[in-house]
């Protein structure tokens, strides 16, 4: 798998909008092939920084793919999206007090783009995604390494004041 950062001057007020961030991340995440792209679909959620939003995030997948047809992809892409939720809760938002709610909306975006599928996650952290290897007896912190090893390629937008993308695309083969 390969991981690409991505950079634009995209209007960063543009960011948490829902207009720019999931287009962003789909510059890299799925490249225009020659001749007509074949279906196309779009659909995104916000979800607030509470512990539920990966529950949410996941249903929402597993009902927008299967109303695509992309049935064969909905457990992988639900996993991939629920590792990037889980990460945006914990290192893209403010913190909160145990069991509150974070201040903050994460945004869902899924794209449809042929035989490709991009899910994005964008949060207002201004902090790059950092993939680490997990100590072999670690509870935590393999979020990425299961993304990148579900995906067929996974990365994020540059950062900025408005926060990031991490996206991930996967395709039917």
């Amino acid at each position: 798998m390969t991981t690409h950062p991505v950079s634009s001057s995209a209007d960063p007020a543009q960011h948490g909008s829902g207009r720019h961030w999931l287009a962003l991340a789909a510059l890299n995440a799925l490249p225009a092939e020659g001749g007509e792209p074949g279906p196309t679909g779009f659909a995104a959620c916000g979800l607030e920084g509470e512990p539920q939003a990966p529950c949410h995030a996941r249903r929402f997948t597993r009902s927008t793919l299967t109303g695509w047809g992309m049935q064969p992809l909905v457990d992988d892409v639900a996993v991939i999206v629920s590792e990037l939720l889980s990460n945006a809760l914990r290192y893209g938002l403010p913190c909160a007090p145990a069991g509150a709610s974070a201040p903050g909306r994460i945004w869902l975006g899924l794209l449809r783009r042929g035989a490709g599928v991009l899910c994005a996650v964008s949060d207002p952290s201004s902090a790059a995604p950092v993939r680490k290897d997990a100590d072999q007896l670690a509870e935590s912190g393999r979020g990425l390494q299961v993304i990148d090893s579900l995906s067929d390629t996974w990365g994020w937008t540059t950062p900025d004041r408005s926060g990031k993308t991490v996206w991930a695309s996967l395709s039917l083969k």
